[in-house]
């Protein structure tokens, strides 16, 4: 099986930095990795193109122009270009445990998409991580908080499986078949800006008769700290849309990733 891990980044190499390292790590390197670039800057492209070479797997950098938060174009445009059958989605400000790509493949199932939950890292330890390029932790380390996601207990990790059906989900660590995103059309472009867009996105795939498969003690990630991306009155126009996709059971966006593909 091949498998695809998609990175979303904007402007923050010195996270995706650690991101990137972390993959280096795994105990199953994925086939290829994409990073769905959001508008970066030239520092950005200059750390992916040094880290082409000499990483483990081939990593293709996928970059549209800055014009605001544009994450669901650049995010299917990224998609579009998978050459895995499975895809391993997180973001760019996450450091991977070294089983975080093994665990999502082992407990991959037709007709199911996984979800992960993430620990997190204060703003002391992620100022300190940053700035030396340290990519080390473990659910001991100090400035670890949420500890309980930060345990990898994987002989009871199937207890908790069908735990938190109905918590919305979260693009920072989930993973899904190519051919159901296909199904949906992938990301709904009429969302712009932040919110909603990664909670539409699993339902649909539910709608469309995927299960949540949720991975507790497995897949572990720490996401590094960063001041909040928008206030609620800002995701108004999203939530908005969210609300109509579900009261109409949309399943396929009207406008996706249908359009990158040839």
């Amino acid at each position: 099986m091949k498998v695809s891990l998609v990175i979303s980044t904007y402007n923050w190499k010195e996270a995706l930095k650690l991101c990137l390292l972390s993959v280096t790590k795994q105990t199953l390197i994925p086939t290829e990795v994409i990073i769905a670039d959001d508008g970066s800057r030239m520092d950005t492209r200059l750390l992916i193109e040094d880290f082409q070479h000499h990483f483990p797997c081939p990593i293709k950098h996928v970059w549209h122009e800055d014009d605001g938060w544009k994450k669901c174009v650049i995010m299917n445009k990224a998609f579009a270009i998978c050459e895995g059958d499975y895809i391993i989605e997180i973001d760019g400000d996450i450091i991977m445990h070294s089983h975080f790509i093994q665990d999502h493949i082992s407990e991959a199932r037709q007709g199911y998409f996984l979800v992960g939950s993430r620990s997190k890292i204060n703003e002391k330890l992620s100022c300190r991580l940053l700035q030396e390029g340290n990519y080390q932790l473990s659910f001991l380390t100090k400035g670890v908080y949420r500890k309980f996601n930060a345990l990898r207990l994987p002989w009871i990790s199937s207890l908790f499986h069908s735990y938190k059906q109905n918590k919305k989900e979260r693009g920072c660590n989930i993973s899904f078949w190519k051919k159901d995103l296909l199904e949906v059309n992938g990301y709904d472009e009429r969302f712009i800006g932040y919110g909603f867009e990664d909670i539409d996105l699993p339902a649909r795939l539910r709608r469309l008769g995927v299960k949540k498969r949720f991975i507790k003690f497995k897949a572990i990630e720490y996401h590094i700290h960063h001041k909040a991306a928008a206030t609620k009155k800002d995701m108004s126009t999203n939530e908005k849309i969210f609300n109509e996709n579900n009261q109409k059971g949309i399943i396929k966006c009207p406008k996706g990733i249908e359009q990158y593909i040839t």
